[in-house]
């Protein structure tokens, strides 16, 4: 089920893997503006809100419980590298969520994704499990990937998507 999705969404994550491989370990929390969310924060967050869409498709959570304070919707973004887990650790994290959301995908029901979803981020816009999955694994993080994009450009990194 939801073919078109899981290949847009392993798209998401081919992306993200370009974009963070250049980063050098120890520039993980430069914000270049102050309050830029750095690569440490959103590949974090990135891997907290995919364990949210593993949750949604009947699957086990992977990251550490508290990752949730830390990376979760309302966390504040720190520039000390100590605090945060190394890069391979993030992407680790995100690619682990996504491998369960992708499993999830490929059986979830229907019935299962017309369901309310119990959130309060959305819950007017998107007020069922399967369009809350769909935000998690599309325009959630391709906005998070943005962010990314423009700190590449103002640490002087080049763009990834080559035409």
């Amino acid at each position: 089920m939801l073919e078109r999705e899981r290949k847009l969404y392993a798209l998401v994550v081919n992306l993200c893997r370009s974009m963070a491989a250049d980063i050098a370990e120890e520039k993980m929390t430069s914000q270049p503006a102050t309050g830029m969310n750095h690569p440490a924060w959103i590949l974090g967050h990135l891997a907290v809100t995919t364990d949210s869409a593993v949750r949604i498709v009947g699957g086990t959570p992977v990251c550490p419980e508290d990752w949730r304070a830390k990376f979760g919707p309302g966390s504040s973004v720190i520039a000390d590298r100590g605090a945060y887990p190394s890069k391979s650790e993030l992407l680790a994290a995100f690619e682990a969520a996504h491998a369960r959301v992708m499993e999830g995908m490929a059986s979830v029901t229907e019935e299962h994704l017309s369901r309310p979803q119990p959130s309060r981020f959305f819950r007017a816009e998107l007020p069922t499990l399967g369009d809350m999955l769909l935000h998690l694994i599309t325009t959630h993080p391709m906005l998070h990937l943005g962010q990314l994009s423009a700190w590449r450009r103002a640490m002087g990194l080049s763009g990834v998507i080559k035409v």
